[in-house]
């Protein structure tokens, strides 16, 4: 079905937005599962009677880092650069209730059309701000700090230009609570260009951050398109991360860290 515009329903809609094909698509594995299309594209998936299966696989490993952080069920406070049809801020408030989550989202009408096509939890605090991820960001600079930070920007296959400078991941790591991390998805061709360019900025805003790839391994190893989830920790990455990515999968799957991480992003150069 073709989706049309709600009311607004979002915490600023300021924003101005150019008109784009928004749709649900019905799951064929699920009859409460929905995939939202944007121009034709896929973006995110839903599924409106459990907010704990995650389809993507790359959704599906930022799911077992946001499991991995602190206790079980513990309260996170989580900002998302990037809406989408708002599966990560369901999937935290369904696994730690009394989270506090701030989603940023440039298209005030997609927001609009997804909170008014499948709602949020009730009772859920989960704010959305329409706006631009970079000015966002440097506006809550100096504010209350977030466990997790979630960049996950795209206009259909393509991220902006300022994902991949020093300026924006500094201002998303400055942005963290002691022992939190940035999680960033990145969707690369073959061979790895776009990870290193954005592993490349985590580096050069903070070199003592630690960082750490997961992805299918027909991907991280560069033979594949596809993608692949880059952790960023500035004070340290929690300790059995990276084998928990590795068991939980989707498989095939790779982690890289530490040594093995810089040889398969800077060796071959």
């Amino acid at each position: 079905m073709v989706a049309h515009s709600s009311p607004d329903l979002c915490d600023d809609a300021s924003v101005p937005t150019s008109p784009r094909r928004i749709e649900f698509e019905t799951d064929v594995f699920s009859s409460t599962g929905f995939t939202l299309l944007v121009d034709d594209v896929a973006q995110s998936h839903v599924d409106a009677a459990d907010a704990t299966r995650l389809f993507f696989e790359y959704v599906r490993r930022i799911g077992h880092v946001v499991d991995a952080m602190g206790l079980p069920g513990e309260p996170l406070r989580a900002l998302h650069l990037g809406g989408g049809a708002m599966t990560l801020p369901r999937y935290i408030e369904a696994t730690r209730p009394d989270s506090a989550q701030l989603v940023v989202e440039i298209d005030g009408e997609l927001a609009r059309i997804v909170r008014h096509r499948l709602p949020l939890p009730a009772g859920a605090d989960i704010a959305v701000r329409v706006g631009d991820a970079a000015s966002v960001v440097g506006e809550l600079a100096g504010g209350a700090p977030f466990d997790l930070v979630i960049v996950d920007l795209y206009d259909r296959l393509e991220a902006p230009a300022f994902v991949e400078t020093a300026a924006f991941m500094g201002g998303c790591l400055e942005l963290l609570a002691d022992r939190g991390l940035l999680v960033v998805n990145v969707a690369d061709a073959a061979g790895l260009a776009r990870l290193r360019a954005q592993a490349r900025a985590i580096a050069r805003a903070d070199p003592s951050a630690e960082l750490l790839v997961a992805g299918d391994a027909n991907v991280v190893s560069g033979a594949e398109e596809g993608n692949t989830v880059l952790v960023a920790a500035p004070r340290g990455m929690s300790g059995g991360l990276d084998e928990r990515l590795a068991a939980l999968g989707p498989h095939p799957a790779a982690v890289l860290e530490g040594d093995r991480l810089d040889f398969a992003l800077w060796g071959a150069c």
